[in-house]
């Protein structure tokens, strides 16, 4: 006896062909879902990248051992050309270098620029917003209720003598800047004489 493939049977025994429909419907309803959770996660993923800084590429910064997360800020790029604030260039680094005077007037004049926009910009804030960012603080450390434009971040490239950089920060905390936070590049951890 024959073995026969499984399927429904005509009257007669013989096998009828069963033909699927080809048509498929598609739900957009659960597409849109997943695309939106996915765009959550890649833009929450994206704000926690470690390059929060713009980076010249004519700066090499110095290494360190220990190092913690900069918060975005305003910028000072020494590099051996120039000195840029927030990718302005203010002044030469030669003019930096060689000035007697420790107060580099351009470098003054664009930080205290930033700062009086910043104040401009808290002014304009409303009463009621002030007063739930004041109230949101309390529970922060006093460094952390430092106004954002009050803090600057100092990518100076290694090659840079300390002097000029000395200099600089002089300059930026004369202006008005309560914070100063350097730039640098983790050291890569030695195990065993070995470079990881």
């Amino acid at each position: 006896m024959a073995i026969r493939v499984p399927g429904k049977r005509a009257r007669r025994g013989h096998v009828q062909s069963t033909k699927r429909s080809a048509v498929a419907v598609l739900q957009l309803t659960a597409m849109v879902d997943m695309f939106t959770v996915l765009v959550v996660f890649l833009l929450q993923n994206y704000a926690t990248t470690d390059q929060i800084l713009p980076m010249p590429e004519a700066v090499e910064l110095p290494q360190a051992k220990t190092v913690k997360e900069l918060a975005p800020s305003n910028v000072v790029v020494i590099t051996e050309q120039n000195v840029l604030v927030n990718e302005t260039k203010v002044a030469t680094f030669a003019l930096v270098k060689e000035s007697k005077d420790w107060m580099i007037v351009e470098v003054e004049k664009a930080v205290k620029n930033l700062i009086e926009e910043g104040e401009e910009e808290k002014l304009r804030l409303g009463a009621q917003i002030q007063k739930a960012v004041s109230e949101a603080r309390e529970g922060e450390s006093p460094e952390d209720l430092v106004d954002e434009f009050r803090k600057i971040t100092i990518q100076a490239d290694s090659k840079i003598d300390f002097l000029t950089v000395k200099k600089i920060m002089y300059t930026v905390t004369e202006a008005g800047i309560y914070e100063i936070n350097f730039a640098v590049v983790k050291k890569p951890e030695e195990i065993g004489g070995l470079d990881l």
